[in-house]
């Protein structure tokens, strides 16, 4: 075959080749090499893709296009039998090191000699490829009918694959799979190997190729480093708001977190999501999936804290560890749960299985009533909400300056003597979505920072009011945490102390996973607000291990470089100013003389017309030509008496 697939090349096959599997450390790997290929096809955030899905444990499942095998050391756990096929045998002898219990066939992808039908199929970026490998007027749908001879009769196709119409891409990133700007949104334009489709045109291609059961799943921010799993019921109910954080050569033409959400509310997310999940069956029976309406994947933190959640078409969420290792997490979240925090107290959860379930809520949040106070620009309103929820977080609690125990230490490691209110036991993520007003109670809805010993109540205050401040514009323009501390009469000094604490509670939540080298053509790069800086400076808080004098250094680094470009932009105005001005100055100058020599010019046509009109009235008069004889003769008498 003559193309090349997502980032495939000889620099990474080496990489591949010479990497002990059942050894090797991620984050060493990125010290070494912290390239965007290097997390494509190591990083374990790529599994999010099928990590939660239901596969049936006794199955057989096939892999087409398993690429180094990035995807299917996980198939090879959640299902009994695993057959890969690829079509270079280097790429087998990667697969077969990463995954030794999979089958590897090396095979070109459109004869597949294996007698054996499937319960799944896999088609993870390679579907889109199909008129490279297929001689057909309509490859993507014979794929289809040529894939079907290897399905079970309650089998299913799952494709994973960009959308052509991905809001990213209209956002300046990219196409990948051809490295040009807008190549999808232009109908691939001079790109004759490789096709990716909007939902409409994929859903005709599997109509068109005799599938009439299917179901849609949206990965955000895309399919290849997800953390949300959307479906069709809560892709416009609960839209992405966060930014995409893996990219590799990109633009910024604008932010694609507000615009998702704009086209939520129009009902339309679905079709400028990034990527598509597309599961295809091959009969009408009923399948596991179709309970999952919702999915949020917690795989970047450390192992010890990962969760998958569920929303069910049941009415409730599931809240499930990601190993044995997490488990002990979600026990602590079902134990937790029983108390009252102030006058907050938390819905009721059971244990179902290994995953706590609790019901879904129809009721407003406390974040539907402040931002509606926001939007009305009802200050009244949004600091009567405030109240409620300050009194009913400090309530009962008792002023303390021996919170900073052992316990408190481990998670927050700074050490603090300030007198803050505190409870015996707290919960760190008390924000207003996860608050729930029913029968004029706040009951909240999160277990996962529950700690059993003393937080101090203003810096959870704090931290909820950080977390809005940040991701929504509309809050941050409304006001400030200064001004709602200085209402409540809270100390606005201690905000060094609480953001030193909210970096090191990221630390013991997050893995240290750095991010990818990366390219960013930023147009708007001279209006960079405050909130960008902010959300820089966290990002880079949350997932690097770096001493207090460091970050205070780059956070002083990167003020102090906004305030150069703010200068020089402002002496190039003002250098454009004087330029202007003197060029106004020439101009009138100029303008004068011209005026000036108009009107000399003016006067003398003016002398010039009297005189013609003069000459030619004597010229034409009778009296002239009459009296010219007589002229002549007076002026020899003349002449005559002067001598």
């Amino acid at each position: 075959m003559n193309f090349k697939r997502l980032y495939e090349d000889e620099t990474i096959e080496n990489k591949l080749k010479n990497i002990d599997f059942g050894k090797y450390d991620f984050l060493e790997l990125t010290e070494e090499d912290n390239s965007y290929q290097t997390y494509y096809f190591l990083s374990h955030l790529r599994h999010n893709l099928f990590n939660w899905y239901p596969f049936k444990k006794d199955a057989n499942l096939l892999e087409i296009g398993s690429s180094y095998g990035q995807l299917t050391e996980l198939f090879t756990k959640k299902v009994n039998r695993v057959v890969c096929i690829e079509d270079e045998l280097i790429k087998g002898e990667i697969i077969s090191k990463r995954a030794p219990d999979a089958e590897i066939i090396i095979s070109e992808f459109n004869d597949i000699s294996i007698d054996e039908k499937f319960d799944y199929i896999i088609l993870c970026n390679i579907f889109e490829y199909a008129k490279s490998f297929l001689d057909s007027k309509n490859p993507y749908e014979d794929y289809l009918i040529y894939l079907k001879n290897f399905l079970k009769e309650d089998g299913v196709i799952l494709i994973a694959m960009s959308n052509r119409l991905g809001l990213n891409y209209f956002a300046g990133f990219k196409e990948e799979h051809s490295n040009l700007y807008f190549a999808g949104i232009n109908g691939y334009n001079n790109v004759n190997y490789v096709e990716t489709f909007s939902k409409t045109e994929l859903e005709n291609i599997i109509i068109s190729s005799g599938f009439d059961n299917y179901k849609f799943f949206y990965p955000y921010p895309n399919h290849e480093f997800p953390l949300v799993i959307h479906t069709d019921k809560f892709v416009n109910e609960i839209p992405f708001e966060r930014r995409l954080d893996y990219f590799d050569y990109r633009s910024d033409f604008f932010r694609e977190d507000v615009l998702n959400q704009g086209l939520a509310k129009e009902g339309m997310a679905a079709y400028f999501a990034n990527s598509f999940l597309v599961e295809i069956r091959n009969c009408k029976n009923g399948f596991q999936s179709d309970d999952i309406d919702f999915v949020k994947l917690n795989a970047d933190r450390l192992e010890d804290f990962r969760t998958i959640t569920t929303i069910k078409s049941d009415g409730f969420v599931y809240k499930a560890p990601f190993s044995i290792r997490s488990y002990k997490h979600i026990i602590n979240m079902y134990s937790e749960s029983k108390f009252k925090l102030g006058k907050i107290r938390y819905l009721d959860c059971n244990l179902d299985g290994n995953a706590i379930k609790y019901e879904i809520l129809n009721e407003k949040s406390l974040e539907d009533y402040v931002l509606e106070a926001i939007l009305n620009e009802d200050k009244d309103e949004f600091f009567r909400l405030l109240e409620d929820y300050y009194n009913a977080l400090f309530y009962n609690s008792f002023e303390s300056q021996e919170y900073a125990d052992d316990k408190f230490l481990e998670v927050f490691e700074k050490e603090s003597k300030v007198m803050f209110h505190c409870h015996n036991k707290s919960n760190l993520d008390l924000i207003f979505s996860n608050i729930f007003v029913i029968d004029e109670e706040f009951v909240a809805i999160d277990y996962e920072w529950i700690f059993d010993f003393q937080i101090p109540l203003e810096y959870i205050f704090y931290r909820c009011l950080l977390h809005y401040t940040l991701t929504n514009n509309v809050f941050k323009e409304f006001i400030s945490i200064e001004e709602i501390f200085n209402y409540f009469n809270l100390d606005s000094s201690n905000f060094n102390l609480f953001r030193e604490w909210d970096h090191n509670f990221m630390k013991y939540v997050f893995s240290y996973l750095p991010k990818p080298q990366r390219s960013i053509v930023n147009i708007n790069e001279d209006n960079e607000d405050d909130e960008e800086l902010e959300d820089y400076v966290d990002l880079y808080l949350k997932y690097d291990d770096v001493d207090e004098d460091k970050i205070e250094q780059i956070k002083n680094d990167m003020v102090l470089n906004q305030r150069k470009i703010i200068l020089n932009k402002i002496d190039q105005i003002d250098n454009l100013h004087i330029q202007i001005n003197n060029k106004n100055r020439q101009i009138n100058n100029l303008n004068n003389r011209i005026n000036t020599l108009n009107q000399q010019i003016n006067i003398k046509n003016r002398e010039l017309e009297a005189k013609t009109k003069k000459i030619n009235e004597f010229e034409n008069s009778n009296s002239w030509k009459i009296t010219k004889p007589i002229r002549k003769v007076n002026h020899a008498l003349n002449k005559k008496r002067g001598d």
